[in-house]
């Protein structure tokens, strides 16, 4: 049995196959499993999965793509937005067909950040991004005032955001709270 509050970072952790996305997918509904998830009232989710920049249009730019997203919810400043993800200038004007995979991975989560969810599960978000973006990305959620869920390796991404980690190890789930760097050093997380 897992609850988790309205505004808490949850972080999945464990060792490469000990489960982390398939929990990630089971709260999204993506996946058929028995048991039962319960949301709670006016909770709208959000899903970065870790293949997400691959739905992207890649016949759009990236202002196309980030303006689709622009609701009456979120700012309308949309190369502001865009700057705090590392595009400026002409960057704006970029195909998504040409952009890299960390570019690509940017400009999904950038998307996803806009639209208005208060629930974000996000599987591996900073996959293929360079340090700079895994800042951006870390400052965004930092002030994201929803309920957070996220699997990850990275002990640093973990570190700033989470407030509570649940360590999935041999078919068991820990709920840690008292999170500290002497914790999170002894934590097997690594991705082997």
């Amino acid at each position: 049995n897992l609850e988790i509050v309205k505004g808490e970072k949850i972080a999945f952790v464990g060792k490469n196959g000990e489960g982390k996305t398939t929990l990630a997918k089971m709260i999204v509904n993506d996946i058929d499993f028995s048991g039962k998830i319960t949301l709670g009232h006016q909770v709208k989710m959000g899903y970065y999965a870790q293949n997400q920049a691959d739905f992207l249009d890649d016949d759009l730019t990236i202002l196309q793509t980030i303006e689709q997203a622009v609701t009456e919810h979120t700012t309308s400043n949309v190369r502001t937005i865009l700057g705090s993800f590392l595009f400026s200038n002409d960057d704006v004007s970029k195909k998504i067909k040409v952009l890299s995979g960390g570019e690509r991975a940017r400009v999904a989560l950038c998307k996803l950040l806009l639209e208005p969810y208060n629930l974000l599960v996000m599987d591996e978000p900073t996959n293929h991004l360079d340090i700079e973006s895994i800042e951006s990305l870390n400052s965004a959620l930092s002030q994201y005032e929803g309920t957070l869920i996220f699997a990850s390796h990275d002990r640093e991404f973990i570190s700033s955001l989470a407030t509570r980690i649940f360590e999935l190890k041999k078919n068991e789930m820990l709920d840690h709270t008292n999170i500290n760097d002497n914790f999170l050093n002894n934590l097997n997380i690594n991705n082997d």
